[in-house]
């Protein structure tokens, strides 16, 4: 995800806080789109999986409003991220179908929508996880549940994330889980916990199964959703 200056400073006008740029770098080759926006409906932060949906370069998402974008399909998703703004809660495995504008034919996704509050609590922009499945998957001659959709497209992407019968971390686990989701090293989160290369090996390996996670992106994604980072 290329983070730019006018990116830095839209954040910083609105909501005074932005997503760490070693937090975004994990999550730039993931296959996972991922999108930021304010009250406006306004995109402030995208990865390229989200400009390759749209068929849309990022730098033209940036400071447009959803309807811009997204055409009539805007009025299927935005009241979905009304919703977040207005309860403050998240939205998770959100099915959602539809024809974007640049796009011939329909498409169909999976999002996961979660709030982001600044620090006095409020709600300022909601952030989004989004799968886009394949038509082959829609199309099986022997049709999953949704839950088994989202498994089968994604891994194990969504799986333990939202800290919902998550086995508690301990304060160790957490830290390992926080350094790891900001982008540090083996070697570096060594070095700042004063243990050796091969314990911090030990704790990863541990983190991801008892997490049921299998990439640094999933492990960003436990880390927000639960808080461990904020962004």
């Amino acid at each position: 995800m290329q983070v730019r200056d006018d990116q830095v400073r839209g954040l910083q006008d609105l909501s005074n806080y932005f997503p760490r740029e070693a937090l975004l770098s994990a999550l730039n080759d993931s296959k996972v789109g991922v999108v930021i926006c304010d009250r406006q409906m306004r995109y402030k932060m995208l990865n390229e999986s989200v400009a390759d949906i749209h068929n849309v370069p990022i730098e033209g998402h940036m400071g447009r409003r959803f309807h811009e974008i997204l055409g009539s399909f805007s009025g299927e998703v935005i009241p979905h991220w009304d919703w977040v703004f207005s309860t403050g809660r998240p939205l998770p495995n959100l099915e959602i179908t539809g024809r974007l504008p640049k796009r011939s034919e329909a498409g169909h996704w999976i999002e996961n929508l979660f709030p982001l509050r600044d620090k006095r609590g409020r709600v300022t922009q909601v952030g989004c996880f989004v799968i886009e499945l394949s038509p082959s998957r829609l199309h099986s001659p022997h049709p999953r549940t949704f839950a088994e959709e989202v498994a089968y497209t994604s891994g194990p992407q969504l799986a333990g994330l939202d800290g919902r019968g998550a086995a508690q971390l301990s304060p160790r686990e957490r830290e390992v889980v926080r350094l790891v989701a900001i982008g540090k090293s083996n070697k570096e989160i060594s070095s700042i916990l004063a243990i050796s290369v091969r314990t911090v090996e030990t704790h990863r390996a541990r983190l991801m199964l008892k997490l049921n996670v299998t990439s640094v992106a999933q492990v960003v994604h436990y880390a927000i959703r639960n808080q461990i980072v904020m962004i």
